[in-house]
Formats: C-alpha cells, sequence, structure tokens
C-alpha cells in the first residue's frame, strides 16, 4: 500500500478510537499506522523486520511501558499497516525472523487501482466519522 492510504487507514483508526482522555497521544500513535515503512531509512531491506509481528510486540510494548493507552492505540495502528500489506502480491513476514515467508490475501499490487480505491474509501471514512 502507499504511505496515503496507510496515513488514511490510521487517521480514520485513530478516530475511531481517541477519546477526550487520549487525545494528546493520537498524533504519536498516528505514527503507528506509517512506522513499518521506516524500514527504508534504516537501512534494512523493506517488508523484513519492521513489518512483522515481533517488531509490532516490541514498538507497542516499549510505548505501553510510558503510557498504557499510547501502546495500544500505537499497536492497532502498526497492525493496520501490517493488515492493509497484506493484502498486496508482496504479502507481510508476519513470522520473520523465523520464517521468511510472506503471509497474507496478496490480492492486488501495491499502487493500483485497488489502493487507490481504498484510500478514497477511507478518506470518506474519515469524513464521516468527523461530522
Amino acid at each position: 500500500m502507499l504511505k496515503r492510504t496507510h496515513l488514511a487507514m490510521g487517521i480514520a483508526t485513530t478516530i475511531t478510537l481517541v477519546t477526550k482522555d487520549n487525545m494528546l497521544i493520537a498524533p504519536i500513535a498516528l505514527v503507528g499506522s506509517i512506522a513499518p515503512d521506516w524500514d527504508i531509512y534504516l537501512g534494512i531491506k523493506h517488508r523484513t523486520l519492521t513489518h512483522s509481528l515481533l517488531a509490532l510486540g516490541i514498538s507497542s510494548y516499549f510505548l505501553y511501558t510510558f503510557n498504557e493507552q499510547l501502546g495500544i492505540l500505537w499497536g492497532v495502528n502498526y497492525f493496520t499497516h501490517l493488515f492493509l500489506d497484506s493484502l498486496t502480491k508482496a504479502g507481510v513476514p508476519f513470522l520473520y525472523p523465523l520464517k521468511k515467508k510472506h503471509y497474507g490475501f496478496k490480492l492486488f499490487k501495491t499502487g493500483g487501482a485497488e489502493d487507490f480505491f481504498i484510500g478514497l474509501l477511507l478518506i470518506y471514512i474519515i469524513f464521516s466519522l468527523v461530522k
């Protein structure tokens, strides 16, 4: 999926789960929806460690130790990234580094018409949520 699709999903998810009590952590939690793609900046091969359940668990737990709500919101957003990427032909190595196999539904290509449609659908949902 493209970054804009991941961000749209993160915004929709965060708007749905955020409350007045945790509004200040929402921007940090939103970053979880694009964090798996930081592998590019870290010099790690794309869709390996940062696209695993291990990275999801470690990063969520780390943030949870500082703020429980932040850890949960981050984890949900991080998971949405992995889920969306599992819809693409490349899939996601959920069990990396134990298994390097890429799992998922593998329905369409990143950046294709379906990716664009999902992004537009998510934008519609966002506007519906913020009425």
